[in-house]
């Protein structure tokens, strides 16, 4: 599969999740990430028996890895780490992240990125994506998440909104709080000099 001119990835749905500004940063003026050694961490390979316990539980039929998936109607692409189809034939997009989940849940930017795989699976296998799995390194632990129309939706906004973004090239501006944009790849750009103090 190849990308067509115009297209955006589904990691793009996750970095606007974290800061829309970031869209307008890499597309418009096309400025790249500062990347930390924590992020290079995070690129490493992992094990596929990470997922070992999600495939039993599942019941997968087929596991199919970095399958590379694309969108006509959303001008999108995207590669799911894994794609587990079970014995009912359901179709479940599942992630691994080197990051710690939100008390148990999945975080709000995963949530977006599982959505987005399930439309693009939707659209590609002619099928519905009902749910979602992250693992999380960090705390070693699965996540799942229920994908409904709401979600799917939502995800339809966003992924319009960053065509806008893109097409129009219109600035966002800063959105997102400050503690988030401490650690950011993109903090050079919009907040060069920012340093939170340390609570005493």
């Amino acid at each position: 599969m190849s990308y067509e001119e115009g297209d955006i990835t589904v990691v793009e749905l996750k970095r606007y999740a974290y800061c829309p500004r970031i869209l307008f940063i890499t597309h418009v003026l096309h400025l790249d990430e500062v990347v930390s050694e924590a992020m290079e961490a995070g690129l490493e390979q992992h094990d596929d028996a990470i997922i070992t316990p999600i495939v039993a539980k599942l019941k997968a039929l087929r596991v199919l890895r970095s399958i590379e998936l694309r969108s006509e109607l959303l001008k999108m692409g995207g590669k799911p780490d894994y794609l587990i189809i079970t014995r009912n034939k359901e179709y479940i997009p599942v992630e691994v992240k080197w990051a710690s989940s939100d008390k148990g849940r999945v975080r709000w930017d995963h949530k977006l990125q599982l959505a987005a795989y399930a439309l693009l699976v939707e659209e590609n296998f002619k099928t519905t994506v009902k749910r979602g799995y992250i693992y999380y390194l960090k705390d070693r632990r699965v996540a799942g998440l229920v994908i409904d129309e709401g979600l799917k939706n939502l995800t339809r906004r966003i992924v319009e909104n960053i065509h806008k973004i893109i097409l129009e090239e219109r600035d966002p501006g800063i959105v997102s709080p400050p503690t988030r944009c401490v650690n950011c790849g993109y903090k050079a750009y919009c907040r060069p000099g920012l340093k939170l103090r340390r609570p005493i």
